[in-house]
């Protein structure tokens, strides 16, 4: 066997330091996240039971594998959209890195949440995302998708229920019946934003008017 020289041994060791440390792995919460250009390795419930209470989901807007930015409870606002929540949305501190806002409708297994995010630079187009979030439902009505324009912007509301059942696998639990999600999109003036009310029927049908007056407090940041 060659033996190496001293000079072909501090080459060596010198061309390893150079490589510097691996890169952290990317973290997504891919049932939230809009269709983007790079693969998704993530779970919807990541570190929840498998229950109704655990319908939060997950998101991020603050570069990939970092905390997204909060939004101000008091003055709510993001990527130049501003909106109002009541009652039964209550604000709390987002539970998942990647969300903007999170709002909860009742506790423990009929908890339902109310996550909000933008993803600068990620892509896909408003009609992918919505096949995206419908398609992890089965055995209920036909989902309901309306497109109108509210404080001027573009919105699509998206109205499900079902058997939620992520098609993302991967540890997310086994598929919760009698669930309901919904959701609209936004094309604020920085790009889309997305709020996402996902729960049991009951606690979502709760705060469905809620849900309908946020939406049409919707406006541009002046």
């Amino acid at each position: 066997m060659a033996r190496l020289t001293p000079l072909a041994v501090l080459l060596a060791l010198a061309l390893g330091c150079d490589r510097g440390p691996e890169p952290p792995p990317v973290e997504e919460e891919a049932s939230e996240a809009p269709e983007a250009p790079t693969p998704e390795p993530a779970n919807p419930h990541a570190g929840q039971a498998p229950t109704h209470g655990g319908h939060g989901g997950t998101a991020p807007s603050g570069g990939m594998g970092g905390r997204a930015p909060v939004v101000d409870q008091n003055a709510p606002q993001l990527a130049g959209l501003r909106w109002q929540a009541g009652d039964p949305l209550t604000w709390r501190r987002p539970t998942r890195p990647m969300r903007n806002a999170e709002y909860a409708v009742g506790e423990g297994d009929t908890e339902a949440v109310l996550t909000i995010f933008h993803f600068p630079g990620m892509g896909g187009s408003i009609e992918e995302n919505v096949e995206r979030w419908t398609g992890q439902f089965r055995d209920g009505d036909e989902p309901v998708v309306e497109t109108k324009t509210i404080g001027g912007l573009e919105v699509t509301t998206i109205d499900v229920s079902g058997t939620f059942a992520s098609s993302m696998g991967m540890g997310g639990g086994e598929p919760l019946s009698d669930t309901r999600l919904l959701g609209a999109i936004v094309q604020a003036p920085d790009g889309p934003v997305f709020f996402k009310l996902l729960g049991p029927k009951s606690t979502v049908t709760e705060a469905e008017e809620a849900f309908a007056a946020m939406v049409q407090s919707f406006e541009a940041v002046r």
